[in-house]
Parts: structure tokens; C-alpha cells; sequence
């Protein structure tokens, strides 16, 4: 570990889902003003992974094994490790919100008097496991992402995020000291809430609820966010002012791997870091700070998590500024820079215009050099997350926009937001 800098505890977060009379709801609490962590925050239940979770007596009552749960995880975890994330998933579920993802014979009385003596300390989820003839069912934790906290923060959790619904004829029930309120919110709504500045949130649960807007139910959770094998970040020096950085995202946000692009000589804007998990946006700092350039500012083409999932945590480690297209800001929970149509970006020392390109979005901007090089297009060549649910399109809208950069920049090279497998590299010639 480096000096100075604190290390990540693991932790486990679940999105708790209900069917609603417009759609899937999710489960927020509200921390209470008096936490030393997140206070008046709007998060999901969930919280650190205790030496407790990983008790071979709670693995033995789990559905899954451990080699499924770290395979369910992406595969970059030790299978207790991943399992004990699973466990404590299931025990701060039941702790914050009174759900117990279990079956077992014992009397409802019994299991309210069991979460009473976990919150007291007196007991722990083995004991209440075994004197309630508990089976985890972790096999109802669908995992979704992983989010480290940055660098600089007294204290840093490494989270995995699950969803998981709510039974039929099971309600939510709070007690202790962990929860000042609760809701449950379409994610269109908490969005919006969020936007209007009624819910204070960070980005690993706007991210989080923006990837869940549109889903339908879980099982289409699990088919379409389920994290992929994390894989390795590679680089590719495109040009001397353009490096790609192609970001795994199965281990952060669920998706198709993401390509980053740092642009620039000594003064250099990084485009689209969509990996929240650290080391991608470690290297694509070290490749500046190894040949002593800056990163001026984060640009993004769109707000979807896989593009944007890892902004703020980089825009606060470097202290710069966020760049989105018009409108862009209304989804994320931090504060950034809205850009106009044709609008010069006062940031590096390559020449970048934004273009508003809508059609995958509303807010969907290109980035385009002033030597007409190259433009950057995010996901306007077509390739969109495959593991992601995504709204819908405006295919008339993204045919004006095509034809619109094909006729500011003929014979720019198209940097596309996703690798193609008809275009390995990533290249596209618009």
C-alpha cells in the first residue's frame, strides 16, 4: 500500500427492487445527518464486509459456492472473498432494512428478535444462521458493478453493488441507528429528484440507478449487467497527441469495454474514463505524468455510466474541471461545465470543438480536432454498451448527427467510444 493513502475496505451495497404500479422501484434510505460517513446521503443498504462474513460455517449454508461467486464477480477475487461479499451483502440487507434473503422454518417473531440481538451485538450472522436454520440464498444477488472510493479519503471502501428483489407479501422495516428515511423511487424518479436537488446522492448510486432506468425486471438485470471477466487495460499511442485507453469495464460499471482518450502534448483533457475502479485511471495518469504533461480537464461525450462512471473520481484527485454537451449535467451528481454547439474547449493544448451529436442521447457531443485529424465520437458510430440497458435511441436524430460530422470533418478518423469487432482498434472512418 502506498504511503499515506488509506486502504480500501471491502464492502457490499444491494438495490433492493419491487414491482410498482409504473414500473421497478428501488429502495433508498437516508443516512442520518449525524453519520461520520455520507451523512444526509441517499444510498442503498448496504456496508463493510466484516471477518464474520466469511465464516466457513455461513459458506456452508450458502446456495452458491465460492468459485461461483467469484465467478459471478468478474473472477479478480479469491472465491472466500467473494462469497464472505455475498454474505455480507445478505446480513447488511437484513440489518438496515429488516429483508433477509434466506429460506428457513422459523417463526417471523423469531427472525425480528434475531435481527435485534445482529444490530446489538449480540449475536453474529453465524450464530443467527444456525439458530434460525438459515439457507443463504445467495443466488438471488445479482451482481452489477464494483466501486472503489479515491484515493485521499479518510475512508475507502471497495464495493461491490448487487440487486436483488423484494418478494411478494415482504415489506421493508427499519430499526437502529443507520437510516434517518426511506423511499422507494422508479430510477426515472430519483433521477429526477436528484436533478431537482431534493436528493443528495454520489455517483456510484446515480450510476447505479441511470444503468437500472429502463430495465424491466431482474431477470433482464442479470442477463444484461452482469459484470464480465475483468480485463487488462491496454494502451495504444494513436498519434502523438492521441493515446486510447481501453478500460475493462466488467470490473466497475457493467458494459463493453470503454475507450478512454487522453489528448494532448504537455497540457492534455481525458475523454470518457468510464472505469471507476482505479487502476485505468492510473494509467492513464501515468501516461502523462511520464512525459510531464497535465490533465487540464475530463470531457465526457455522455453522461451513460459507462462512459462517465469514473469523471468524479478523477476530476477530484486531479482538482479539474468536468466538460459535458448541453444538458449533459442533469443525470450526475457533480458539478460540471455544460458545453455549447461548436463550442472551442479551453482546455489541453490541442484544439477541441465539441459538436453536438444527439441520437444515442439527448446530450451526446463528438469531439473534433481543429486539423480535422480525427474526432472523437463516443457512441455515434453504433457500438453501444453490450451489457448495459440503455434507453431508447432517436435514429433520426443520430442519421443527422452521422451525416452532420461527416460533413464538418470528411476525412477526419472516427475514435470510437467502443472497440467493434469489425474494427479491433476501435477505428472507424465515418
Amino acid at each position: 500500500m502506498t504511503a499515506g493513502i488509506v486502504e480500501a475496505r471491502p464492502a457490499a451495497t444491494v438495490v433492493l427492487l419491487r414491482s410498482g404500479p409504473s414500473g421497478l422501484e428501488a429502495l433508498l434510505t437516508r443516512r442520518p445527518a449525524t453519520m461520520a460517513f455520507a451523512p444526509d446521503m441517499h444510498v442503498f443498504p448496504g456496508g463493510r464486509v466484516d471477518a464474520g462474513d466469511a465464516d466457513p460455517a455461513l459458506a456452508a449454508r450458502s446456495v452458491i459456492t465460492a468459485a461461483d461467486a467469484a465467478s459471478g464477480l468478474g473472477g479478480d477475487l479469491e472465491p472466500s472473498v467473494a462469497l464472505a461479499a455475498h454474505v455480507a451483502a445478505i446480513r447488511e440487507l437484513f440489518e438496515e432494512a429488516g429483508v433477509l434473503l434466506a429460506d428457513t422454518t422459523a417463526p417471523p417473531r423469531a427472525i425480528a428478535a434475531g435481527r435485534s440481538a445482529l444490530l446489538g451485538g449480540d449475536a453474529t450472522m453465524a450464530t443467527l444462521a444456525a439458530a434460525l436454520g438459515l439457507t443463504l440464498r445467495t443466488d438471488r444477488l445479482v451482481p452489477l458493478s464494483r466501486w472503489v472510493t479515491p484515493p485521499g479519503l479518510d475512508r475507502r471502501f471497495d464495493t461491490r453493488f448487487f440487486a436483488a428483489s423484494l418478494e411478494d407479501g415482504i415489506e421493508a422495516s427499519f430499526e437502529g441507528d443507520e437510516v434517518a428515511d426511506h423511499a422507494w423511487l422508479r430510477p426515472t424518479d430519483a433521477l429526477a429528484e436528484m436533478a431537482g436537488g431534493r436528493l443528495a446522492m454520489w455517483p456510484p448510486t446515480s450510476a447505479t440507478l441511470q444503468q437500472l432506468e429502463y430495465a424491466s425486471s431482474l431477470d433482464e438485470i442479470r442477463m444484461r449487467l452482469a459484470p464480465g471477466r475483468l480485463g487488462e487495460v491496454t494502451l495504444e499511442a494513436w498519434s502523438p497527441v492521441v493515446t486510447r485507453v481501453t478500460m475493462p469495464a466488467g470490473g466497475g460499471v457493467a458494459g463493453q469495454p470503454v475507450c478512454a482518450y487522453l489528448i494532448g502534448r504537455q497540457r492534455c483533457v481525458l475523454v470518457d474514463p468510464g472505469d471507476p475502479t482505479g487502476p485505468a485511471l492510473d494509467r492513464a495518469i501515468g501516461i502523462a505524468t511520464a512525459r510531464g504533461a497535465t490533465i487540464d480537464a475530463i470531457v465526457l461525450t455522455h453522461a451513460d455510466p459507462d462512459h462517465a462512471g469514473g469523471a468524479a473520481v478523477l476530476a477530484e484527485r486531479l482538482a479539474v474541471p468536468i466538460l459535458v454537451g448541453p444538458g449533459g449535467g442533469g443525470v450526475l451528481p457533480f458539478e460540471v461545465r455544460e458545453l455549447t454547439d461548436l463550442e472551442s474547449l479551453d482546455a489541453g493544448d490541442v484544439e477541441l470543438q465539441a459538436v453536438l451529436t444527439p441520437g444515442p442521447r439527448p446530450d451526446h457531443v463528438a469531439y473534433q480536432a481543429a486539423d480535422d485529424a480525427f474526432v472523437v465520437t463516443g457512441d455515434l458510430d453504433g457500438v453501444r454498451g453490450e451489457r448495459s440497458i440503455l434507453g431508447p435511441p432517436d435514429p433520426a436524430a443520430w442519421a443527422m448527427s452521422r451525416a452532420r460530422l461527416r460533413e464538418l470533418a470528411p476525412d477526419a478518423t472516427w475514435l470510437t467510444g467502443h472497440p467493434s469487432p469489425a474494427t479491433p482498434t476501435g477505428q472507424r472512418h465515418g
